[in-house]
């Protein structure tokens, strides 16, 4: 089959094959990390810095991943999104128990840019199956980053949960493309003839 026969996630799945199960694994990380963020409260702000580093480290992680199947101007920037993301897990890192307005700043930042990734990488998809998850998922996360960057007063409680709502969104929307590349990476019976 050639290349311009192909959908975007028949392409993916002949690029990845095999190794769909590592995007469900990811995803079954972040619904976790999700959930651990959850149980945090106000006095554990240096906590909850660092697991928002980890949080973002895999989110780097996952795009240095979509950087490795993705081809064109794409994987550019896929590279420069994951080396941003880095970039914030380290200030994250480098001050876990300085001001939460520090903290407020880095998610309000990475749930913009993030956000607005998310919903023109989805509306540029719209032939994978449950593009609409990470289309919602974006708009949760630009809505939820400008009022994280705005309310540098609110609650710890307010910005864990922002985090874990967005971590358990992002599991959901890998989980989701991991079994579609599954899907379309196993031959039908048909094929096999």
């Amino acid at each position: 089959m050639t290349a311009l026969l192909q959908t975007p996630l028949e392409s993916l799945a002949r690029r990845i094959g095999a190794l769909w199960w590592t995007l469900v694994l990811v995803g079954i990380a972040w619904i976790v990390v999700g959930f651990v963020v959850l149980r945090f409260d106000e006095s554990t702000v240096a906590v909850v810095s660092i697991v928002f580093g980890i949080m973002v480290l895999l989110a780097a992680l996952g795009e240095f991943f979509r950087a490795a199947v993705t081809g064109g101007g794409w994987r550019v920037w896929h590279i420069v999104f994951g080396i941003l993301l880095i970039g914030a897990a380290a200030l994250a890192f480098a001050n876990p128990g300085g001001t939460f307005v520090s903290l407020a700043v880095i998610v309000g930042a990475y749930f913009v840019a993030i956000g607005i990734f998310d919903i023109v990488w989805s509306l540029l998809n719209v032939k994978f199956p449950g593009w609409w998850l990470q289309l919602l998922s974006g708009i949760a996360e630009l809505i939820l980053g400008f009022l994280a960057s705005r309310s540098f007063e609110s609650s710890a409680v307010v910005l864990v949960t922002f985090v874990s709502v967005t971590a358990i969104f992002r599991g959901i929307s890998e989980i989701s493309v991991g079994f579609a590349v599954r899907a379309a990476s196993v031959p039908t019976k048909s094929a096999i003839r």
